[in-house]
């Protein structure tokens, strides 16, 4: 800790922030939002036939100059890019001149094997075809051409500590502290490195960003309004938007003296690099006679510029569909897939892939009747393939817990009428990641393997093992025992935003050896370790918490005065999710009758049973996932949790985005669908989701 907090700033703060005004009408716009927000041809490709549908065979022999494939899910697109890929081949274009770009390594790995093993049997298989993600193909250029800018990309862990380093430098001076000290203490590390990775996706540049331009950014953006207050002044605002303006710069500073680069810099300095150097540039725009972009409606300003740049004299064919754009929280746009003629200033063919083969009959007219609620997409005439229909159910249930029991019921059923059935061909789908905790425990108890992502995994939450603590706490106190040291320092770390982890083992010990815990607070060695402990409100905090006489009316009281306990926002994911405070335990809660030992007990038993099973991690487990993780995935059966108003649509997104976000989750069975909701959810009624009705799924 000395070696960083004695490095001083490379930026000044003074300097970098004397010419920006904060915008009174944007500034509006944006307490506006807070108030709203509720808690080569080749011999042997002459036998290359396609097999393609009319729709298909269209986009496969289009000679236009620009064209744009409109592909739901389900429709073929991958076969149908590789046929044409394969055309081109057939009629003389060399495999080397073409250029596939998808948006993550999954797809393009899918996509080159997928061609390796076609052209395989065709005997060709060392046609040199180009597959490459974005990020990838903005390296290789770096590598090839710009070896001053190319470096090694930085760990995830060195990132986040990078992060935290500066941070520290920021509060180090007494210009950086009150900046320091406006941001919110509830973001992770996490937060800040992909906030960045959203700042230049948005084109900006730490390297020569306007502070003005900046500003505005600030006070516009969705993902940003988790830096202010409601109700803060001008002042307080501009604060937070200088210090995290010179974090972005001094972010970069950082990486440039360690030699690294983050993961987005791989498009932006290539971008920045080609737009300097017109000789390069004009190398690259020769190189292909075709570039086929993938998923286009997951586009963002960084990669529009990308692809502008590098296409300018190829043909160009984008593929995707504008109703599955669900990444806006990460700076992407459908309007360049639904506008592209406008952005692009060149003429642009359009072709539809309507046949759905993958989606059963009474889904696609489900999703499609949805979906056509939207005012700003391209209309869309979907013919399902498939004459079968899905097997769908509306399902309510009095709680979460109840809804999980019936999840897991439902699960067990399905697979004793069908013994082929691997868990894994089941998945349950939630808006928000909060709603998992109820199912996770049902599935521990119930023996049913699961996986999910790491951060949600019930082992590793620990905010519920800090409310274990406390509750434990409280039953050994309403019982004239000491709490265990374990216990209370779970306790402290619920109430103090912050608790230094060098002190954390010596705290369990002075309360260990304390004759009695009320002692314990007022005793030297206690105080010595935690000096805040002597002038906060802890001692008569855990008095409320133990006279509390229900389980709800502690965690109401937790909820309101224990600040540790607040869910920290670490993904720009979770800004969009907004969690309640506790509210996922509330959900738990409801089924104990306000008993705090029965809860502690099945819960404790539950973790028990978790760690012994390393429950979480089984691959061939149900699938527990936002909708966000299961677009471009299908199971047999999927089960869609608490289909609730203010969940689905979510109050803080707009409700465009989430109908699109509903659609991607309707689309992911192929032969049982359930759609649950909530009568009620933490302690108050509520209502089906408004989609439920527009989709015609009747209630």
């Amino acid at each position: 800790m000395g070696a960083v907090t004695s490095i001083r700033p490379t930026l000044s703060l003074d300097d970098e922030f004397a010419n920006f005004n904060m915008r009174e009408e944007l500034e509006r716009e944006l307490e506006q939002r807070l108030r709203e927000v509720d808690v080569d041809a080749r011999p042997a490709l002459k036998a290359f036939q396609p097999a393609a549908d009319d729709d298909q065979l269209s986009l496969i022999h289009a000679p236009h100059q620009t064209i744009r494939l409109i592909a739901p899910a389900g429709s073929g697109k991958t076969q149908t890019i590789i046929n044409r890929v394969l055309h081109l081949a057939k009629k003389g274009t060399r495999p080397d001149r073409i250029l596939c770009l998808t948006f993550d390594n999954s797809a393009a790995h899918a996509l080159r094997e997928r061609i390796s093993e076609q052209l395989a049997a065709l005997s060709t298989p060392h046609q040199n075809f180009h597959i490459s993600t974005l990020n990838a193909f903005g390296y290789k250029l770096l590598r090839d051409h710009f070896s001053a800018e190319h470096k090694q990309i930085i760990e995830a862990r060195r990132d986040w500590r990078l992060i935290k380093e500066i941070k520290e430098i920021l509060a180090s001076t007494d210009e950086g502290r009150k900046r320091h000290d406006a941001l919110p203490a509830s973001l992770r590390f996490r937060f800040y490195s992909e906030f960045f990775g959203l700042l230049k996706n948005a084109l900006f540049d730490p390297r020569a960003a306007s502070p003005q331009k900046f500003a505005d950014f600030m006070l516009s953006s969705k993902a940003a309004e988790v830096f202010f207050q409601l109700g803060s002044t001008s002042d307080a605002k501009k604060l937070v938007i200088q210090a995290v303006f010179w974090l972005f710069k001094e972010y970069e500073l950082r990486l440039q003296r360690e030699r690294r680069m983050d993961f987005d810099d791989q498009k932006l300095r290539a971008v920045r690099c080609l737009e300097t150097s017109a000789d390069v540039l004009a190398l690259v725009q020769r190189q292909f006679d075709e570039i086929i972009v993938d998923e286009f409606q997951d586009i963002n300003e960084l990669d529009f510029a990308f692809v502008s740049l590098i296409a300018r004299r190829s043909r160009l064919v984008i593929t995707g569909d504008d109703d599955q754009a669900i990444y806006g929280f990460r700076g992407c746009t459908p309007r360049y897939i639904i506008e592209l003629e406008k952005h692009l200033g060149r003429t642009v063919e359009s072709f539809e892939l309507k046949r759905n083969y993958r989606c059963p009959r009474n889904i696609v007219d489900h999703a499609t009747r949805l979906i056509r609620h939207n005012q700003w997409r391209i209309e869309k005439k979907p013919i399902a393939d498939r004459t079968d229909d899905a097997s769908i159910k509306v399902i309510a249930s009095t709680t979460a817990t109840a809804e999980a029991k019936m999840i897991a019921t439902t699960i067990d059923r399905v697979r004793r009428r069908n013994t082929d059935l691997r868990y894994a061909d089941f998945a349950v789908l939630y808006r928000t990641n909060a709603q998992s905790l109820p199912i996770q425990l049902q599935f521990i108890l119930r023996d049913i393997p699961y996986n999910v992502r790491e951060q949600d995994n019930i082992l590793h939450n620990n905010e519920l093992e800090k409310l274990l603590g406390i509750l434990r706490a409280k039953l050994a106190l309403n019982k004239g025992q000491r709490p265990s040291g374990t216990d209370v320092v779970q306790s402290l770390k619920s109430y103090f935003q912050f608790l230094d982890e060098r002190v954390v083992v010596r705290l369990e010990h002075a309360f260990e050896d304390a004759s009695s815990f009320s002692d314990a607070l007022s005793s030297r060695p206690v105080l010595a370790l935690l000096p805040k402990l002597r002038e906060s409100r802890f001692a008569a905090a855990m008095q409320e918490v133990v006279k509390a006489p229900s389980l709800f009316k502690t965690l109401d009281i937790l909820a309101s005065d224990f600040r540790g306990l607040r869910g920290m926002v670490g993904s720009l994911e979770d800004v969009v999710d907004n969690e309640v405070p506790l509210g996922e335990v509330y959900e738990l809660a409801a089924s104990f009758r306000g008993r705090v030992d029965a809860f502690v007990e099945t819960v404790d038993s539950a973790l028990k049973r978790a760690k012994e099973a390393r429950s979480g991690k089984e691959k061939d487990g149900v699938a527990l996932a936002t909708y966000f993780k299961a677009k471009g995935l299908q199971w047999h059966t999927v089960i869609l949790t608490s289909c609730n108003e203010g969940l689905i649509p979510h109050k803080r997104a707009p409700v465009e985005d989430e109908r699109r976000l509903f659609y991607v989750a309707l689309t992911r069975a192929s032969s049982n669908l359930v759609v649950s909701y909530l009568k009620t959810s933490c302690k108050t009624r509520v209502v089906p989701s408004t989609f439920l009705g527009q989709a015609g799924l009747h209630v």
